[in-house]
């Protein structure tokens, strides 16, 4: 009898058995791999899996930034030529920040941009320039709306009448604990009661 020749594996192939590690670009391949379930693992091997699984996850999360951060984190950087070129920017107004300001960033070159659409004549940028300047008017709101009601007043005035003609004294704790219906008796927050 005849004995066929054996077939190489493929890369692919022995990745997928675990023969060999994958390159970079093959690691997509690990996915394919034969995996034994969690709960039909050694229990040591398990928890280390997970574990390390649990510190990627806590690295991305750390890695995350907000939008705000990461606008903060754009506007912090130099403006180029480039940028500047890019965003089509008067060269006027881009020579002028660069002689005023060396170090200028994109937040600097934003603000530039906005003081000189307002010197071109565009309102909501002078209205912009104006506001982040702190020169922002003082919005004022009148309450035209009587909220007291006929009843609200009156007892106002009856207050007042009895405050003017004292009849409302202020009543301390021990006057209270002597007049209760059944007799003296502590009140439920005195600190002697549990005693």
């Amino acid at each position: 009898m005849e004995e066929k020749p054996e077939k190489k594996k493929s890369r692919a192939s022995m990745i997928i058995d675990g023969d060999i590690e994958p390159e970079e670009n093959e690691r997509y391949l690990l996915n394919l791999r034969k995996r034994v379930p969690f709960n039909q693992m050694d229990p040591e091997k398990a928890r280390e899996i997970r574990q390390k699984g649990a510190e990627a996850i806590n690295k991305l999360h750390g890695e995350k930034k907000t939008a705000k951060q990461a606008l903060a984190s754009v506007l912090t950087l130099k403006a180029t030529d480039e940028v500047m070129q890019a965003a089509d920017i008067d060269p006027k107004i881009a020579e002028r920040l660069k002689r005023s300001n060396p170090d200028a960033t994109l937040y600097d070159l934003i603000q530039a941009v906005a003081v000189g659409r307002a010197l071109e004549g565009n309102v909501k940028a002078m209205e912009y320039v104006r506001d982040t300047h702190g020169d922002m008017p003082i919005k004022q709101i009148e309450v035209t709306e009587n909220i007291t009601t006929d009843a609200d007043r009156e007892m106002l005035r009856a207050i007042n009448a009895r405050l003017q003609a004292g009849e409302l004294a202020v009543v301390d704790r021990t006057t209270i604990i002597e007049e209760t219906p059944t007799g003296p008796a502590a009140a439920p927050d005195d600190p002697g009661i549990n005693e």
